[in-house]
């Protein structure tokens, strides 16, 4: 049994991914002007994660929507795993970025620079109001490529936080080495999340079962069914991250009973965002 494809997840993803590139590219043109008037290395390594932000959503809307196209004989699940390719390669790149920023942070931990503060401090504020709005649009993203940007969008909101703070201290004591080393931990936090959210999306890729389906629990339901004898072969794998598919050969008593059998399958498949079950009775 095929159901047809539920493509308002990613028509929403699309949407909102849209929205926040575009929010994006005007705020990546202030940070770039704040961190060079402001000669803080924290706001410097943020235009780096703004810069990845601008690219990263950008892939991520072009990739999101391309995963909307129906399915045709070249891709007959469809186009679905191509938000997942926008969660790999978004994850990698912010990883790379971390990374450089990370070297660069314990540079500026070794040879401290003073940074303008009262500058920090204004586009601290102008980076919170950005991004705050960025995070608020994506918080309630189904799709693992939306949840791979959001990720990102936190680390420079924390990053916004911690540098207003840092530049309010900075206005009455001398500590340059505070700036520096936020944008270490921001970087250490930021490479932490997106590699957990590069595995999750690899796990999809190679077909691994749905972290949030127990299939011993979906085997177990199957096998309690009347007419079943055995299964003997199950498979159960994800498109995108949300919807999934399952694949069962089973051997029944009677094959007269194949459509009522068939039936009860689908009914349990369906409680677990099944979209596409195939059934073959040996």
């Amino acid at each position: 049994m095929k159901i047809e494809h539920n493509h308002e997840h990613h028509e929403k993803a699309t949407g909102n991914l849209l929205f926040v590139f575009i929010l994006n590219i005007v705020f990546n043109v202030i940070v770039i002007f704040g961190g060079l008037i402001t000669n803080s290395v924290a706001i410097l390594a943020d235009c780096l994660h703004d810069l990845s932000d601008t690219i990263s959503i950008g892939l991520a809307w072009v990739l999101e929507h391309i995963s909307q196209k129906n399915p045709n004989k070249n891709y007959t699940y469809g186009y679905q795993r191509f938000s997942i390719l926008g969660a790999v390669i978004t994850s990698i790149f912010v990883i790379i970025v971390s990374v450089i920023v990370i070297s660069e942070s314990i540079t500026r931990l070794l040879n401290p620079v003073a940074p303008d503060a009262g500058w920090m401090l204004l586009v601290a504020i102008v980076g919170l109001i950005f991004k705050g709005i960025s995070v608020f649009k994506l918080h309630n993203g189904e799709t693992i490529n939306e949840k791979a940007i959001l990720f990102h969008l936190l680390g420079d909101v924390f990053g916004w936080i911690a540098i207003l703070i840092i530049s309010v201290i900075l206005m009455f004591c001398e500590v340059s080495f505070l700036d520096p080393l936020v944008s270490l931990t921001i970087s250490m936090w930021l490479l932490y999340n997106m590699g957990k959210t590069l595995h999750e999306s690899v796990c999809v890729l190679l077909q691994k079962s749905p972290k949030n389906i127990d299939v011993c629990e979906i085997e177990s339901q199957i096998e309690n069914l009347n007419h079943i004898d055995k299964i003997i072969d199950i498979h159960l794998w994800s498109l995108d991250g949300i919807d999934s598919v399952l694949t069962l050969k089973i051997k029944i008593d009677d094959v007269n009973n194949g459509v009522n059998v068939k039936k009860e399958i689908y009914n349990i498949a369906s409680k677990y965002h099944i979209v596409d079950t195939n059934v073959e009775f040996m």
